[in-house]
């Protein structure tokens, strides 16, 4: 049940970290390179697109915003509001692993 809420949060939660992270760092645009700024912001939600829907990146986040609300159930089992509250905020932060992944992948794997 948890994993379930959790890849929910994480693909929620994909679209503001991808606009904060193309306001205060960068964020890879298909077509455009790397664009960073307010004036970004418009492209980073095309390329949110362009990057979840053709490529499986919504899959991606809902596995790690899973896996989030997975380690919010173990570390809070007890009590049920806990365990909502460490959900989103894990989830959110697995998301944001995708979205930091993609922001560098030219400084894992290169320019491309």
């Amino acid at each position: 049940m948890w994993f379930r809420k959790g890849a929910i949060v994480g693909i929620v939660s994909t679209v503001p970290l991808v606009l904060l992270c193309a306001l205060i760092f960068r964020f890879p645009v298909p077509f455009a390179g790397y664009l960073s700024g307010p004036s970004a912001i418009l492209p980073a939600l095309i390329a949110i697109l362009f990057y979840g829907v053709l490529f499986g990146g919504f899959v991606v986040q809902a596995l790690l915003g899973g896996l989030g609300g997975l380690f919010a159930e173990h570390l809070a089992t007890s009590n049920n509001q806990n365990i909502k509250t460490l959900c989103v905020v894990f989830s959110t932060i697995g998301a944001s692993f995708g979205v930091l992944t993609l922001a560098i992948l030219d400084k894992i794997i290169g320019p491309w």
